[in-house]
């Protein structure tokens, strides 16, 4: 089998470059070891994702976010208090002129709104329950090879396959990466007070507690709770109402009682950085390429940044340049893409400092923070149009 782009994994950010370059004409083939494509009894059920703004507009672009649209749940406002100090702070839609911030969408919804326009393009083929075992590379092309045994000749190849990338691994592309020695407890929850449209974070003596809204409902949320090792494996062993007394307790019963909807998972948090996205006929996009703490959300946006950025340089290159033969193109991706990759990572690390320290001054530092970011207005306008990705 012989195409122009060959893409490993196939997740939002993976199918997601397939469908740009497959509308272009491109010839692609998506290869994931699992059944990607396949129907999904619940869309409502899983992991969930904030898209912010940017993100927004470039699933737009790919012609997918009218499917996705009324699936989501829109929020306007953000509010994060210190439940270790007496501060809070309240960013707002309204704050930068824009009726949202962001929507709550579960990845299930994404996926089917692009596996849908995928199957109707004959340019992409899509291969499923094959992994990668091996790839060889010469002047001009890149061999891979499946599990099934199958041959994949392409000009180039793009590990879209997770923190743990087999393309990476077998292209031995470095990283950087450590561990929080924390984990992250998920579920979807039902509480009393609805949520009105607002994200909550909520900073605890065991770590952050987020409250995304979904479309479920105006009072049900995606949980998402960063704790230390030990504590959190306490808390994934007791009883489901101790759990949910001790969840009530952390946020200070502001959101009334509340009851789970789905079984509590878990998933270990570690901090994974390539030192470079492109080598040779190779680039990585998404998880492959970094993953950061769930703190603000912003994993799944910059995966989708990763493939926006990707696919202008390719297509570019196709319409004005020497095409896919030029590798010039992956070089300047991975150049364009790495900063801001790095400057979320420092942010991340920054906030789980400040945030996880029980230094009474570091305390004291992050309260005056609070109040001086709510008094000065640009630099809350900035903060925003960070996170919304509209700098």
């Amino acid at each position: 089998m012989q195409n122009n782009i060959s893409i490993v994994g196939g997740g939002v950010t993976g199918a997601l470059l397939a469908l740009n370059l497959g509308r272009s004409g491109l010839d692609v083939s998506l290869i994931d070891r699992g059944e990607p494509s396949k129907a999904y009894p619940n869309l409502y059920q899983g992991r969930t994702t904030s898209l912010n703004l940017a993100s927004i507009e470039s699933l737009r672009q790919s012609g997918i976010w009218d499917s996705i649209q009324p699936h989501s749940k829109a929020f306007n406002e953000i509010y994060v208090w210190d439940a270790e100090g007496s501060s809070s702070i309240r960013f707002h839609s309204s704050d930068i002129n824009r009726k949202e911030l962001g929507v709550i969408v579960h990845n299930n919804v994404i996926l089917e709104a692009i596996f849908k326009k995928l199957i109707d393009i004959p340019t992409v083929k899509i291969i499923e329950n094959e992994g990668l075992t091996d790839i060889s590379t010469s002047t001009d092309k890149i061999v891979l090879t499946t599990d099934a045994e199958k041959t994949i000749i392409s000009e180039i190849l793009i590990g879209a396959d997770g923190s743990l990338s087999k393309v990476r691994s077998i292209s031995k592309m470095p990283v950087r990466t450590w561990s929080y020695h924390q984990i992250a407890i998920v579920s979807s929850v039902e509480t009393e007070k609805p949520f009105n449209n607002t994200a909550f974070q909520i900073f605890t003596d065991t770590g952050p507690i987020a409250f995304l809204p979904t479309v479920s409902g105006s009072n049900e949320a995606s949980l998402i709770w960063s704790t230390d090792e030990v504590y959190g494996k306490n808390l994934l062993s007791i009883e489901e109402d101790d759990f949910l007394e001790e969840l009530r307790l952390k946020t200070e019963n502001r959101f009334g009682k509340i009851k789970l909807k789905e079984k509590i998972n878990s998933f270990p948090l570690h901090q994974l950085h390539a030192k470079r996205f492109a080598q040779g006929r190779v680039a990585l996009v998404g998880d492959s390429a970094h993953t950061i703490h769930p703190l603000a959300g912003q994993g799944l946006n910059l995966g989708i940044s990763d493939v926006t950025e990707l696919t202008h340089l390719i297509l570019k290159a196709q319409r004005y340049g020497n095409g896919l033969s030029d590798l010039n193109i992956l070089q300047a991706y991975s150049k364009r893409r790495q900063p801001d990759s790095y400057k979320m990572i420092g942010l991340m690390e920054a906030f789980k400092r400040g945030f996880g320290s029980e230094s009474l001054w570091i305390k004291v530092g992050r309260n005056f923070a609070f109040n001086f970011a709510n008094k000065t207005e640009p630099l809350k306008q900035r903060l925003i149009k960070e996170a919304a990705g509209i700098t």
